[in-house]
């Protein structure tokens, strides 16, 4: 087991690291606003692109806390109902790089015709992805309070 304290420094980082996510997150939708049917330039996209690719190696990172570095781990000792969705999250991560690959790939390349449809599509992303945080947050909320309770 990796105990309440390995636990809880993986919290803090794993939480912290959530954090900037979501700023990153903020970012990109930020820079989704400029990217209307009516843009005539493709600088609105380059810039979208290079923030993709950013955001790309920063979750990487942190796809490697969760899954190798011990965070999904610690939760499974804490909640070992919970191997599904774990499994799942997980999945999830590959699927996520996929799409912001493929986006920034789209970003660097298409034209400006092509920008509403990137940004409806990365609008739905961004739901989906906000939508996976909160579900890893929840879960090691649950691991820590069943820690807790196991302790008192």
């Amino acid at each position: 087991m990796s105990g309440p304290q390995t636990t809880h420094r993986l919290a803090r980082e794993a939480l912290e690291e959530h954090r900037q996510i979501h700023f990153f997150l903020d970012q990109i939708a930020q820079s989704l606003q400029a990217l209307k049917p009516s843009i005539s330039d493709v600088e609105p996209m380059r810039r979208l692109s290079a923030q993709l690719e950013g955001f790309k190696e920063r979750l990487k990172e942190h796809h490697q806390l969760e899954e190798r570095r011990g965070l999904f781990r610690a939760i499974l000792e804490n909640l070992p109902e919970a191997r599904i969705e774990i499994s799942r999250l997980i999945r999830q991560h590959e699927r996520m790089i996929e799409i912001l690959e493929m986006a920034r790939i789209h970003a660097q390349c298409g034209e400006p015709s092509e920008a509403d449809a990137l940004r409806v599509d990365l609008e739905n992303f961004l739901v989906m992805f906000r939508n996976h945080e909160r579900d890893e947050e929840r879960l090691l909320e649950q691991a820590i309070s069943k820690e807790r309770t196991a302790l008192e």
